[in-house]
């Protein structure tokens, strides 16, 4: 673990190994936190707010600039991309992008530091003024997902520290090493210590106490709905501050006037993307009939280009472009999916199994084929449940009426995207499709500068963009009357 700005191990002997999916080998091994570390972990993010929440906004930008400059270093980023790689699955170069990323979220905040203000009122009739006035909240929780743990964890943690908050972090047991390494790097590029401390372990029972500590002011969660929901509940129970974002079926809509090839390559880089491991990744595809053929056809070509393998030899001679599922769990749920489709009479048209590594360093990895099933019924657990994984959905639609209803047909409200040339139509999308985001003749392209953020089951608050920097700050109404 990570606490008071040095490394941490729990007195406690049990560990949580790391496994590398692309292979099955044990990578390392992890504390597993017991209470009495995560109550250290929350005196040290509480005794650093003192000076912390002290210094100015330009002061805290200074010192996140430095830790923008740290990871900039090619040394420092190709570490921690072959970190990620290792545990997490994904291709090295996805990796490295994920890391940049990061570094676009600091500098974006970082170039905020220097702007932001309170609201100025006023009112002659009466000869008052009024103001407002912003004070961070103390002590912040993240609980991060194992999908995209260093981009998630900056969302969750630049806009905290900015405004004067310290950030406590549970990254998930999968993929633990990169957050770990990343905290290490923001120490020595000069935050103070106690201000960003990691524990790791068990997510229900550290989060439960996170929930209860009356030194905790806000938790942002990232993951499933089922456990959004109690950890929701537990905060609840102390009128505790939290932002969920819980996971997505992102619907896709193909008008018939839509140029195909290019949409048919977009769509299938942005689904196997991650091996297809991305909350806002298009999981349900709803093409109008009469390019449908035409679609299927681009589609399967793209697929057929893709290579899987281990995410190191992406650039290498067999030119790899997705990585395994990132646990065994993964791989399990994809052979359940698939095994689904076919009892329903859907049509799996390419993929559908585990690829044959037998005899080689791969044969225990969690890998499974970019998997394009086709007239799935509207019943379908693959058109209900969020498919975490490279199985693309594609159902033919008479109409854009008929795409919208068969789109907003979903618990989740993640993203959506329209693809299409027709002003009316693109209107017609933003307007009526039901999720927190809508993208047109695009999916899956995020800025730091916009809100990220669902409705319905995918939860409710919003990261990024200038506006969430009011969600790490208490705000006070002062009424000045002479």
């Amino acid at each position: 673990m990570f606490i008071g700005g040095e490394k941490y191990t729990s007195s406690h002997p049990e560990r949580i190994d790391v496994i590398n999916p692309a292979t099955g080998a044990l990578i390392e091994s992890v504390s597993s936190a017991v209470p009495d570390d995560v109550e250290k972990a929350i005196e040290s993010c509480a005794f650093a707010f003192e000076s912390w929440s002290q210094k100015s906004y330009a002061e805290r930008g200074a010192v996140l600039s430095q830790i923008s400059a740290a990871l900039k270093e090619k040394k420092c980023l190709e570490k921690l991309a072959a970190t990620l790689t290792k545990e997490q699955g994904k291709p090295l170069t996805e990796a490295r992008r994920e890391i940049q990323g990061v570094i676009g979220v600091i500098d974006y905040f970082t170039g905020l530091s220097s702007s932001f203000h309170t609201d100025f009122f006023e009112n002659k009739s009466n000869q008052s003024y009024s103001f407002t006035t912003k004070a961070p909240f103390g002590v912040c929780a993240a609980v991060l997902p194992w999908n995209m743990p260093a981009l998630i964890l900056s969302w969750q943690m630049i806009p905290a520290l900015l405004t004067g908050n310290t950030c406590l972090v549970k990254p998930s047991s999968i993929c633990p090493l990169t957050v770990l390494e990343l905290a290490a790097v923001f120490h020595e590029a000069g935050l103070p210590a106690g201000v960003f401390n990691v524990v790791t372990g068990s997510g229900d029972k550290i989060g439960k106490q996170l929930a209860a500590s009356p030194k905790i002011q806000k938790i942002s969660f990232t993951g499933s709905v089922s456990a959004g929901r109690n950890l929701h509940a537990e905060a609840a129970k102390f009128n505790k501050r939290v932002t969920l974002e819980l996971g997505g079926s992102d619907a896709m809509i193909v008008c018939d006037d839509a140029d195909v090839g290019s949409c048919a390559a977009k769509a299938v880089s942005a689904r196997f993307f991650n091996a297809g491991q991305a909350c806002i990744s298009p999981k349900r595809i709803f093409v109008f009939e009469s390019i449908f053929d035409d679609f299927i056809q681009s589609v399967s070509e793209e697929v057929s280009k893709i290579k899987i393998g281990d995410g190191f030899f992406e650039n290498g001679a067999g030119g790899f472009a997705m990585g395994p599922l990132s646990s065994a769990e993964g791989q399990k749920q994809m052979i359940e999916f698939v095994e689904s489709a076919k009892s329903e009479g859907s049509k799996i048209l390419i993929g559908g199994k585990v690829p044959d590594f037998n005899k080689t360093p791969l044969e225990n990895g969690f890998f499974f084929e970019p998997t394009v099933i086709t007239n799935v019924p509207p019943s379908s657990r693959l058109l209900k449940e969020e498919v975490f994984g490279p199985i693309m959905v594609i159902n033919p639609v008479k109409n854009l009426d008929e795409a919208i209803a068969a789109a907003n047909n979903s618990d989740f409200g993640l993203g959506a995207s329209i693809w299409t040339n027709n002003l009316n139509r693109a209107k017609r999308g933003a307007e009526e499709l039901k999720a927190g985001i809508v993208w047109v003749n695009q999916h899956a392209k995020v800025l730091p500068e916009l809100p990220f953020g669902g409705v319905k089951e995918s939860g409710f608050g919003r990261e990024n963009g200038y506006e969430t920097l009011n969600d790490y700050l208490e705000t006070k109404t002062v009424i000045f009357k002479f």
